[in-house]
């Protein structure tokens, strides 16, 4: 597993990118790309009921990225400018 955080770039946008929330209580639950799933996503990490992770794939393989950088994934995705 990788760390988002340390990438040059992290492609927070991407429909590609698939996202994974793990809860505490070991409940997987895939996150779609709108506004309301990537808000829960983000205020259920950063409460620590959750760890947010990210497959993102590439031509020859995916990688599993953890999303340790909460803020710079709510400032990609636009979950607090609400």
């Amino acid at each position: 597993m990788r760390s988002a955080k340390e990438q040059e770039y992290f492609p927070y946008k991407s429909k590609t990118t698939c996202y994974i929330l793990v809860y505490n209580n070991s409940d997987v639950v895939h996150i779609q790309h709108n506004k309301a799933d990537l808000a829960r996503a983000y205020k259920d990490a950063t409460e620590n009921n959750a760890v947010l992770y990210a497959v993102w794939p590439g031509k020859w393989r995916s990688d599993l990225f953890i999303i340790d950088d909460l803020n710079a994934f709510a400032a990609a995705t636009g979950v607090l400018n609400e």
